[in-house]
């Protein structure tokens, strides 16, 4: 073409320029691409897992409801539910959350959880709300699956951390079912959670678990009894209803308890296997004890029974002889439930029938046989499983209110135990017990006075016995004495009550007393006093007490203190020597004194020793502490007491004489540091006859040995007293030939160690008398006793 109008030439030419790179149309395209593979990525990564869970039923499964759990927490949702071809199941098409595929294992379980109403309870009763439900349990196995076959029913639980599980044997289920309690002493700590027939289908093997807490509960020698229903037993004695808990009636149930005693179990390990025994009575969980009999009559393996005060604590289960043939052992179970103590204070006693005069007692075992009795002490102790059985029934234990006494006695004379004490023909306590003494000199009876007769038995109450028949005969005739007839067949013992008895002081507990032989007796004595000694040197029964030489009492009997050391005198004082048992009497031992200055209280050497009694004045008193020696205030009324203050004691003895011209006319009493301790006091007693031979201006000195003096100018110069003085010791005095004053009890003088050749020379004319002094401490007596 040719260009006619030169149009070319006219327009300018036109530049190309090409560019470079993506156009940015491609971004969306490219965006979309990115996109599409993050939502695949996304839907591939969270997309459920599909499975299929096969039901026998689909009843209270729907598609797109049913939700699938674990825990109680939504994992999946049932998507499509289908008929099996072969029509006998129903598969449930399941999609569940990706992140429970690794818990699809073979042994993973499914089963539908739905309300369900039974006497153990209700369960599923969310699915009220809810509905039905799947419930999942994860498997441990290697093999992954999708495909599983619902079970019927739930699957035991899941046992928490420390839980014991185990395994119970039974011959058939018979109460017991899924859910079922197992209790320890009515608590329960466990369950049975599934159970299935055993392998040789003859028995039915039930699983168990036990808290964790309470597992330690569980050993090698733990059984298991069926508690369910209600079980009657009887004898010609009684008839026995047991049951458990109501629960246990109704639902079924179990109880254990582990056999304690003479050897300890072994813990309890996983799936350990016990048997269940039937009844209580059948596994004989007691606590096994030995008790030694002497032999085995009356006893009865598997059926004689042990009694704590009536009530059955348990059963002797096995008898074997002795290896020394002197005697059985019976082995006892003890029911854990009787909750009775095994310590060393526990006793075992055979109970059989006794007919006597006293009394008719254990009837009943004529019926139903004998039994054992037991009894204990409610103070801990150590833990004890062998016995030796008591060859009678042992006495009561002191733990009852009231009085506990004793009485003393030579012997029983008709006494048994439940022998009962009369005031007045009223019953006020029953003897208990009675031994001997540790001398086998005495019988002790132990009687107990009820609160409300306590009051009536003061420190004057005296008892006798007045069981029997008295006869009395004599020119004027015959007087026949007899008691009530209880007290003639049983024995017994009369209180009497002097007059003022009532306001004399109260017996203390464990105080005792001496049982008379009549009420003759009893009548003819006093008040009984105690005195304590140092110790018993020939101090015995039947000893006087003497006031002044006059007997006005008579030692009943002597007993060793415990736990203090000494001897305590019992002491019975004539009626009408009252004034013996009060506050200030003072009581000390009389016994020979054989010394070169002579020989006292010779008749002691024939007729024993005997106690001297000074009466005192205040209010009465029962209880005294004896003296070795007259008391000063004895010897001051009987004579004249004086005090010497030496820097040592010497060869000074208490007993030593008190020597006037080389006659004894008096004896060293005793001795003592002055309270400041710069010197001692020697206290001196001076016959009465010699007392106004101690004047003020009088002097002592140590008449003990000899004394030598030498000097190289004066030469040497023996001096010594009289044989006497030197062989038997003692101190001297003399008087001034001008006598000083008349001087008080308690003067204190000087002990000088040797004698001054003028005092030696001293001779004083001294009349013997001391009238104005005795006259006036007379007088100060009478007014003290007025």
């Amino acid at each position: 073409m040719t260009d006619k109008h030169g149009i070319a030439d006219a327009v300018p030419g036109a530049s190309v320029h090409r560019k470079r790179g993506i156009s940015a149309i491609w971004l969306l395209p490219l965006l979309a691409v990115v996109l599409g593979g993050w939502l695949a990525y996304k839907h591939f990564t969270e997309a459920g897992v599909n499975i299929v869970v096969v039901f026998t039923t689909g009843e209270g499964v729907e598609a797109g409801k049913t939700e699938v759990r674990y825990k109680g927490i939504k994992i999946g949702t049932v998507s499509e539910l289908n008929v099996q071809p072969n029509l006998e199941s129903v598969a449930a098409q399941v999609t569940l959350s990706k992140q429970v595929e690794p818990a699809l294992r073979e042994d993973t379980r499914f089963w539908l959880v739905k309300p369900e109403l039974s006497l153990g309870g209700v369960q599923g009763l969310d699915t009220l709300v809810s509905g039905n439900y799947i419930a999942m349990r994860p498997g441990v196995s290697n093999r992954t699956q999708y495909v599983f076959n619902a079970l019927e029913d739930p699957p035991p639980p899941e046992p928490a951390s420390g839980d014991l599980q185990i395994q119970l044997t039974a011959p058939d289920v018979g109460s017991l079912h899924t859910g079922s309690p197992i209790h320890y002493r009515k608590l329960r700590v466990g369950e049975i959670v599934d159970y299935s027939l055993s392998e040789d289908r003859n028995r039915v093997i039930f699983q168990a678990q036990i808290k964790a807490e309470y597992a330690d509960l569980v050993n090698d020698r733990s059984r298991f009894w069926n508690t369910s229903g209600i079980s009657i037993s009887g004898d010609l004695n009684s008839i026995e209803l047991n049951t458990d808990s109501l629960a246990s009636v109704i639902l079924g149930g179990l109880s254990f308890d582990t056999r304690a005693g003479l050897d300890a179990g072994d813990a309890a390990q996983n799936d350990d296997l016990f048997r269940i025994f039937p009844n209580f009575a059948e596994a004989n969980t007691g606590h096994e004890i030995e008790i030694e009999f002497p032999s085995a009559e009356g006893i009865k393996a598997n059926h004689t029974e042990i009694r704590y005060k009536g009530i059955s604590a348990g059963k002797i289960i096995k008898l074997e002889m002795k290896s020394d043939y002197s005697g059985v052992v019976a082995t006892a179970s003890i029911n854990p439930l009787a909750d009775v103590l095994l310590n060393e204070s526990t006793q075992f006693w055979m109970a059989t029938p006794s007919i006597s005069l006293s009394k008719i007692s254990g009837l009943s075992t004529l019926l139903t046989g004998t039994h054992i009795e037991m009894d204990f002490s409610q103070e801990p102790g150590t833990e004890q499983y062998h016995f030796v059985a008591l060859a009678e029934s042992p006495a009561p234990r002191q733990d009852k209110p009231g009085l506990y006494i004793t009485l003393a006695s030579t012997g029983l004379e008709g006494i048994t135990r439940s022998s009962e004490i009369y005031y007045r023909n009223v019953s006020i306590g029953t003897v208990i017990d009675y031994h001997l003494n540790d001398d086998h000199t005495q019988v002790l009876m132990d009687v107990h006075i009820p609160p409300k007769f306590a009051p009536l038995i003061t420190r004057e109450a005296r008892f006798y016995q007045n069981s029997g028949i008295d006869v009395k005969a004599n020119l004027s005739g015959v007087s026949i004495q007899t008691e009530s007839l209880a007290s003639v067949l049983r024995g017994g013992i009369g209180l009497l009550l002097p007059e003022g008895a009532s306001n004399a002081a109260k017996a203390d507990a464990n105080s005792q007393f001496t049982l008379h032989p009549s009420l003759q007796e009893a009548s003819k004595r006093g008040p009984s006093i105690a005195i304590a000694f140092a110790d018993g040197q020939d101090l015995s029964a039947g000893a006087d007490i003497r006031y002044l030489g006059v007997k006005v009492g008579v030692i009943e009997r002597i007993e060793l203190n415990h736990p203090e050391p000494g001897v305590t005198a019992h002491v019975s004082l004539k009626p009408g020597m009252e004034a013996f048992a009060t506050k200030g009497s003072v009581f000390w031992r009389v016994k020979p004194d054989i010394s070169l200055k002579g020989i006292s209280n010779l008749g002691t050497l024939v007729f024993g020793q005997y106690l001297a009694v000074e009466p005192g004045a205040g209010a009465a008193q029962y209880d005294f502490v004896g003296r070795e020696s007259p008391p000063e205030q004895y010897l001051s009324e009987n004579g004249l007491t004086v005090t010497l203050e030496a820097p040592s004691l010497a060869s000074i003895k208490a007993g030593r004489s008190v020597f006037y011209r080389e006659i004894p006319v008096g004896t060293v009493t005793g001795f003592e540091l002055d309270e400041s301790a710069r010197h001692v006091n020697i206290y001196l007693h001076i016959d009465p006859r010699y007392a106004p031979l101690v004047k003020t201006n009088s002097v002592f000195w140590n008449a003990t040995g000899i004394n030598f003096d030498f000097g190289w100018l004066s030469g040497a110069t023996l001096k010594t007293g009289s044989v006497q003085s030197v062989l038997a010791g003692g101190i001297a005095f003399a008087t001034p030939n001008a006598p000083g004053e008349d001087i008080d009890d308690g003067a204190i003088f000087t002990l000088h160690e040797a004698a001054e050749q003028q005092w030696q020379d001293w001779s004083p004319e001294i009349p013997l008398t001391r009238s104005s002094v005795k006259t006036k401490r007379t007088a100060e007596k009478n007014d003290s006793a007025r």
